[in-house]
């Protein structure tokens, strides 16, 4: 759950400062984070640890749509700002991979 709400956080102050206003809320971002983790879930589990960065871009592709969706952006702004939350989840996660082995 804490990872749902700190991925919503950071994905909220993407699209925040692209569109330069207010947050745009914690029941949109959350929709757009569950629609990023859900496949790239799904894809990491039936792939070996070493390839999470396509489970990654398939979330990221998702979570375009998403954003795009619910908070009306283009689907090339709201591209960039899942590309942009991509780049920051493919760290996160190489630094876990990193820590456990």
């Amino acid at each position: 759950m804490l990872g749902i709400l700190l991925g919503a956080a950071i994905l909220g102050i993407i699209v925040a400062a692209m569109e330069q206003g207010g947050f745009p809320g914690w029941g949109k971002m959350i929709i757009c984070v569950l629609a990023a983790i859900t496949p790239a879930a799904i894809i990491n589990f039936l792939l070996p640890p070493s390839l999470f960065i396509i489970g990654l871009a398939v979330g990221a592709v998702c979570a375009g749509l998403a954003i795009s969706a619910t908070c009306g952006m283009s689907v090339k702004r709201a591209s960039i700002a899942a590309g942009i939350y991509l780049a920051i989840q493919a760290v996160i996660s190489a630094g876990f991979y990193a820590m456990t082995q």
